[in-house]
């Protein structure tokens, strides 16, 4: 009788599955401290409760929502759809409160405080390049362009936030994972079609 191979992860779970694999190589993991080389800082009760796909998701979490930022602002500044402008004002508000919960998130895990994605090229993340489109982009075109990153940007974050409920093992981290889930599902089916 022949055996069926194992399924392919979706491509969430292979994102989440990539970056644990970044952060457990950024972290050093799997070997001894070499000579001169201080050991490991034991690791406390709080951080313990958060799994590697606790860390991954909220050491990505944190550029995503601060980078969609300057195109939250663009959109209720230059768009011309009042429910386009309202929905950015929303989405503004949520991640103003948000940001500060992954950064406390961050804090209690021992993450470091830099951006381990700096300069990456992904989904639902907004780069320089992207930026500079939208900002220099007007009227129709612009808003075009601006409902589509945020399309991207929104369902990028609740397909992670899926793979994180999943997968997750830090309650705190769960509960936030689960209204990111929701807030961005509801503002996605928001945007204009088209």
């Amino acid at each position: 009788m022949r055996r069926r191979p194992p399924p392919r992860p979706t491509a969430p779970i292979r994102l989440a599955a990539g970056l644990l694999t970044v952060l457990a190589l950024g972290a050093g993991c799997g070997g001894e401290p070499g000579p001169g080389t201080a050991p490991p800082p034991a690791v406390s009760a709080a951080a313990s409760e958060f799994g590697g796909t606790d860390l991954a998701w909220v050491q990505l979490m944190i550029p995503m929502d601060e980078q969609l930022l300057p195109v939250l602002d663009l959109v209720r500044t230059k768009a011309a759809d009042p429910a386009l402008v309202a929905l950015a004002g929303e989405l503004r508000g949520t991640y103003d409160q948000e940001i500060p919960r992954l950064r406390a998130l961050s804090d209690q895990a021992g993450l470091p405080k830099d951006n381990p994605h700096a300069g990456h090229k992904m989904p639902g993340l907004v780069d320089a390049d992207l930026l500079a489109r939208l900002r220099a982009g007007t009227g129709p075109q612009f808003e075009q362009q601006a409902v589509a990153t945020l399309r991207e940007h929104l369902d990028q974050l609740r397909n992670l936030a899926t793979s994180e409920l999943a997968n997750g093992t830090s309650p705190a981290v769960k509960t936030l994972a689960e209204q990111v889930a929701k807030t961005r599902g509801d503002a996605s089916a928001r945007l204009p079609k088209g």
